[in-house]
């Protein structure tokens, strides 16, 4: 483990490195709820396909820290987003791979899934829980 870096950011690269066939991102199907579930609560599902990125779905965790459901709703319209966010989400597509951000000055880390064309089509963003 990376030193200051949360050990819930080693799990989730951990399923994403799984799922990573040939170091390809793993197509968003591979999301399996049963086998991410002790994660789910800090889990947030962008959809990446239009025009700007959309929340699709936040975890338990995710929803009481942020005060409310940012779901259904354009990451830019969330306390998740910002220009700080956008950048890091170009910055996962490019590389193809998961990157460390802060989403909303919240420490996150990005995951890429591939759509249907091979492109990246959604990211799977992890919350860093809340120190206790």
């Amino acid at each position: 483990m990376t030193s200051g870096r949360p050990a819930f950011f080693d799990r989730l690269e951990a399923w994403w490195t799984g799922h990573a066939a040939g170091g390809r991102p793993p197509h968003r199907d591979a999301l399996s709820p049963v086998e991410i579930m002790p994660m789910l609560p800090h889990l947030v599902m962008l959809d990446l396909a239009g025009p700007a990125p959309l929340v699709l779905w936040a975890g338990t965790a995710v929803k009481e820290a942020l005060g409310g459901n940012p779901g259904d709703r354009p990451l830019a319209e969330t306390p998740l987003g910002g220009p700080g966010s956008e950048a890091a989400i170009a910055q996962m597509i490019a590389a193809a791979r998961p990157v460390e951000a802060l989403l909303g000055g919240r420490p996150a880390l990005l995951c890429p899934l591939a759509g249907d064309d091979g492109g990246i089509a959604a990211a799977l963003a992890g919350l860093a829980p809340a120190a206790p």
